[in-house]
C-alpha cells in the first residue's frame, strides 16, 4: 500500500480549521493583527515588542499601539527584561490563554472531522498530532537556541 503525501488534502484540512479559529477569535471582537500576535506569544511563551512588529509588519510605533491595546484588554502582560531594563518582555494573561484554548476546542470543523472518524483511526490521528507536536517542540527549541548563541 502506497502512502499518501504528507501534505495531501493537509491545506484543505488547515484551511478549514484556521476558518473556524479566526470567525471564533473575530467574534472576540480582535483584528487580525492581534490574533497573530497573541498566536505567536502562545507559540513563543514570551516574546519581544519588536517581534511583534517584525511578525505585523509594521513600524516600532505601530506595534507598541497594538501592543498597548492587548494591555488594555488584558490580553497580555508586560514587564521589563532583567538584564536589559530597555527590553519588554510580554506574556498571555490567563484570560487570552483562555481564549485561545476556547477557540481551538470549539472548532466545530475539526470536531466534526474527528466524529467521521472510526475509534481506531481518531487514536491514530491524536497519536500522529501528538508526535508532530513533540517534534515541533523540538524544532522550536532549537531555533531558539540557535537565535541565542547569535544575540
Amino acid at each position: 500500500m502506497t502512502l499518501p503525501e504528507p501534505h495531501s488534502g493537509l491545506e484543505y484540512i488547515l484551511a478549514h480549521i484556521m476558518q473556524d479559529f479566526m470567525r471564533f477569535m473575530h467574534q472576540t471582537g480582535l483584528s487580525r493583527p492581534q490574533i497573530h500576535a497573541l498566536l505567536h506569544i502562545y507559540h513563543a511563551g514570551e516574546c519581544q515588542i519588536s517581534e511583534i512588529g517584525a511578525l505585523t509588519d509594521s513600524s516600532p510605533a505601530a506595534a507598541s499601539q497594538l501592543v498597548e491595546r492587548l494591555l488594555q484588554q488584558g490580553l497580555v502582560h508586560r514587564t521589563e527584561d532583567p538584564l536589559n531594563r530597555r527590553i519588554k518582555r510580554l506574556r498571555l494573561t490567563d484570560r487570552s490563554l483562555k481564549m485561545i484554548n476556547q477557540g481551538v476546542t470549539s472548532n466545530r470543523f475539526l470536531a466534526d472531522l474527528m466524529a467521521a472518524l472510526p475509534v481506531k483511526q481518531r487514536k491514530a490521528v491524536h497519536t500522529a498530532f501528538g508526535y508532530l507536536a513533540q517534534a515541533s517542540r523540538h524544532i522550536q527549541s532549537s531555533h531558539q537556541r540557535k537565535a541565542e548563541q547569535h544575540a
